[in-house]
């Protein structure tokens, strides 16, 4: 073999130079998020409320909804953030009510004096995750995780400006919570509770610690008292009335609490899955337990207002649960109640690990469950069947790949080994004999023959000439050389590569019950998924993505390459000349190899969480992205579709799908062939004529084209709800038609 283990110190120079980094600027650039199945509504963290008006954060999605009848809540507005929102304060100011968020890293503000159309004026880049905000005069204390406190001058909304970062004393290392009185900020720092004087908000200074018992979650000040929530532990009472010198005056034992706050002589709890806790301070050293709720889910935030109920104005906690926020009467502690909840759409069972496309239907592995997907409709996409493994000898097996024929599924998985399902009814899947009981880590398909990686035997080759009657033709001898895990494979025309931690090893399976090893490439930390073509073999090391050029395979050689922020178990798919890579964290990029030498990243979308499959097919991207279920994007980089063969014979502007929509739509539109290439532009306008985004720009032959739009400005802003017009221009013709923004 020409490759080993090792390479030489000049190979690893040009490889070096190989791996510098090119990416795009921002998140979310040239790729429309068109649709979600299996993540549920998400999380609620962040709530606040002015009366029975509730602002709370869905995961990303800034909400509004009114409790004025709290048996009907009414959902008035929702707007993209991008990021998970954690905590939300509300300010007034020249007539103008505004809301102040953090989403992940951002500083969001949005414009909510008409509830039904917020608008995002500003967003500002923190120092640090921002997960707690206080608000005092024109200034917003932010906690910025590692980074401590940031305070930002709003004095202008739409162009807030950071004045100081402070990272605090001892306590540290992340700050979680904050809270404002007079001229002092407590912030809960990691272990501890900082006092600063904010006196000079361009300049705080600390003033004190205090050492707690657990981690902080929040802090409030009342009167001379602090309280904090200490998670695992209870709310600790501090005398606060010399700033500069604390004093612990007792613990009130209280488990996973995560928020409070006050009206009067009650204190109000956020205690996760203990629900709402109510305490009584008239003696405020000295709380003591006024009542206890047990909601639904589990309680991360609380925030005090009132529901005109039958003419009287009632107390209510608005909690902020995993899948619901709801309305609590708090009005007699000792006997609680729900007055109202609005439930957000829990996520389905498992995590999606990867996906095989079939026409219209999607075969999912979903951890204990193999999923069939009607995903005609990607914003609306529904379940056909699920076939939910069993135990196996007390285990819960576990699928993380599938591969399908003729609908037979093969489920790759832990304890259940190589599992064909036959999907033939969607509604009804069956199990087969499983062909294969070793466990299964990785499974691939070339044309008739399923190649399963194993955990202790190595390769498996299983002919599936009849899809539903697969056989067993044995295992790869050379493929457990010196006890070889089988991490990954990859089959594509003659090749087959198994992967391993520290090295790939390259197939020639153009016999493929008599695979022959050809050759043997070094891996830096290696992956488990890889993918290949005709020419290449595109696989994650880490924070790198590789490209071999396999058209030699005795000779494999590494040819380019780029830093994608790191992912262990992450995946590639080319399709023409872009190379789509699920990267974990990093979220889904899209990278330009026309030369593959210098792969340049043109689009990408950073999603809550973890992309680890993905396949392309005529553009549009399908992401599995383990708890955040299966999600389908477009390159925006102008996608054709294959209608079959068939050239379109005249130039159409089809109406957007769908509409009205909210977040995204599709725009299709033909060029017919008589035309031949022309300068293609698609723009967004709003009712004044205004442009508000180009979605193409460029020559295109004749075909049939389709462009999606989620609803953001050129700058990258959410547009507000209401009419707007796309318009297309071919060289000299000019289509137009209307479409509606709902939010």
């Amino acid at each position: 073999m020409k490759h080993s283990y090792k390479l030489s110190t000049l190979v690893l120079a040009v490889l070096l130079l190989m791996m510098v980094p090119a990416t795009v600027s921002a998140e979310n650039v040239n790729m429309t998020f068109l649709g979600n199945w299996g993540a549920g509504g998400g999380d609620i963290r962040g709530v606040a409320n002015f009366g029975d008006l509730v602002y709370y954060g869905i995961t990303d999605q800034f909400t509004i909804t009114s409790f004025e009848d709290p048996t009907n809540p009414y959902t008035s507005a929702s707007l993209d953030l991008g990021d998970m929102i954690e905590d939300i304060v509300w300010k007034v100011s020249g007539g103008t009510t505004y809301a102040l968020v953090t989403a992940g890293q951002d500083l969001k503000i949005v414009d909510i004096t008409n509830p039904t159309a917020p608008v995002l004026l500003s967003s500002l880049t923190l120092a640090g995750y921002g997960e707690g905000l206080a608000v005092s005069g024109n200034y917003v204390y932010a906690t910025a995780g590692g980074s401590g406190m940031e305070v930002i001058d709003i004095t202008d909304p739409a162009a807030p400006a950071s004045v100081a970062v402070v990272i605090g004393g001892a306590a540290g290392p992340w700050a979680e919570g904050i809270n404002v009185s007079g001229s002092y900020a407590y912030l809960g720092n990691g272990g501890g509770t900082e006092i600063f004087d904010i006196s000079d908000p361009t300049n705080p200074t600390l003033v004190s610690t205090i050492p707690n018992d657990g981690w902080v979650q929040d802090v409030m000040p009342i009167s001379n008292y602090l309280y904090v929530c200490v998670y695992s532990a209870g709310i600790d009472v501090i005398d606060i009335s010399d700033p500069a010198n604390p004093t612990y005056v007792s613990t009130l034992s209280n488990p996973k609490n995560s928020d409070v706050m006050f009206d009067g002589n009650y204190g109000y709890i956020a205690s996760k899955e203990f629900g709402v806790t109510v305490i009584d301070v008239t003696d405020p050293g000295a709380p003591t337990v006024a009542g206890t709720f047990d909601t639904d889910g589990s309680v991360r935030k609380v925030s005090f207002g009132s529901i005109n109920m039958s003419g009287t104005q009632t107390a209510h906690i608005f909690a902020g649960e995993e899948s619901l926020l709801s309305a609590v009467n708090v009005s007699t502690p000792t006997s609680m109640s729900i007055s109202g909840a609005i439930a957000v759409p829990a996520p389905a069972d498992g995590l999606c690990y990867s996906a095989a496309l079939d026409g219209n239907t999607a075969y999912l592995a979903y951890r204990y469950h193999v999923r069939a997907l009607d995903i005609t409709t990607p914003s609306v996409m529904t379940e056909l069947g699920t076939f939910s493994l069993a135990d196996v000898g007390g285990e819960r097996p576990m699928v993380k790949k599938v591969v399908h024929k003729d609908n037979i599924v093969f489920a790759g998985g832990r304890y259940n080994g190589l599992l064909p399902l036959d999907f033939s009814d969607p509604a009804n899947p069956v199990a087969l004999a499983a062909v294969i009981t070793d466990r299964t880590n990785d499974v691939a398909i070339a044309g008739n023959y399923v190649f399963a990686a194993t955990a202790n035997n190595g390769i498996g080759v299983v002919n599936v000439t009849t899809a539903n009657a697969p056989t067993l033709v044995g295992y790869v001898a050379e493929s457990m050389v010196n006890g070889r895990y089988g991490e990954g494979v990859a089959a594509y025309g003659d090749v087959m590569v198994q992967s391993t931690w520290g090295a790939l090893f390259f197939y020639d399976i153009s016999s493929p019950e008599a695979p022959a090893l050809q050759d043997t490439v070094a891996l830096t930390t290696g992956s488990s998924w890889l993918s290949l073509d005709d020419n290449y073999a595109y696989v994650h090391d880490f924070d790198s993505l590789k490209i071999f050029d396999i058209s030699t395979l005795s000779a494999v050689i590494q040819v380019g390459g780029v830093n994608t922020g790191g992912s262990w178990d992450g995946d590639c798919f080319r399709e023409g000349d872009y190379l789509y890579a699920n990267c974990e964290a990093a979220g889904l990029k899209v990278y330009d190899v026309t030369d593959v030498t210098a792969p340049t990243e043109v689009a990408n979308f950073d999603m809550l969480n973890d992309a680890r499959a993905i396949t392309v097919r005529d553009g549009i991207a399908y992401s599995s992205e383990k708890g955040g279920g299966f999600s389908i994007y477009t390159n925006n980089l102008v996608v054709s579709i294959d209608t079959e063969g068939v050239l379109p014979d005249e130039l159409t502007l089809s109406q957007n799908y769908p509409n009205p929509f909210n977040p995204s739509t599709m725009i299709q539109f033909s060029i017919p062939q008589d035309m031949g290439t022309m300068d293609v532009t698609l723009e967004v306008f709003n009712v004044l004529g205004q442009n508000v985004r180009t979605l193409a720009n460029k020559p295109l032959g004749s075909g049939t084209y389709q462009v999606g739009w989620n609803g953001l400005s050129e700058a990258g802003n959410p547009v507000a709800g209401g009419m707007y017009i796309y318009r297309l221009q071919v060289g000299t013709e000019v289509l137009s038609s209307k479409m509606i923004l709902l939010k």
